[in-house]
């Protein structure tokens, strides 16, 4: 004779199990900074910027440029044009950088300079501080509002009060 488990055994376990996968899901959604990005280099990528995601928990856009993923310094040898994806700070971080929504909606369609650190991988994607979005005007939308101008130190992600 075979014997089963009482309900609320079942029950309970089976809430167990879908409580501990509900809870690792946010173990997913941050990533962090080093292990997409390299901080130890910066690309500069001058290409025409056709989206702009204004929302947290970072602002996002995106410019189409002729630089090659492979090599951004030079540009594609095909002359392909790829999609670039920057990621930037959050809203209210850009935001007490003077920097507003406007100025990049307003910049669609025109020509911009961005200057970022890479994406790991050869991909086209980098982690965005500035953009320069006419000949007078450069907007921060990332970490040099902390480090200034060169790379940012070595223990970026320390504590630096502990």
């Amino acid at each position: 004779m075979r014997r089963q488990l009482p309900v609320a055994i079942v029950t309970n376990l089976s809430l167990l199990v879908v409580s501990s996968l509900l809870l690792a899901i946010p173990v997913f959604a941050h990533h962090g900074f080093q292990f997409e990005f390299d901080g130890s280099k910066y690309i500069y990528i001058t290409g025409t910027l056709t989206k702009v995601e204004w929302e947290n928990p970072h602002i996002y856009f995106n410019v189409e440029s002729k630089a090659s993923p492979e090599d951004p310094a030079n540009p594609d040898p095909g002359g392909k044009v790829t999609n670039w994806r920057y990621e930037g700070s959050s809203v209210s971080l850009v935001q007490r950088t003077g920097t507003r929504r406007a100025d990049l909606v307003d910049s669609i369609g025109r020509t911009v300079t961005v200057r970022a650190c890479p994406g790991k991988g050869a991909l086209a994607k980098g982690a965005a501080e500035t953009v320069k979005v006419s000949d007078d005007k450069e907007v921060v939308v990332g970490r040099k509002r902390y480090y200034g101008e060169g790379p940012a130190p070595a223990d970026i992600d320390k504590d630096p009060v502990n």
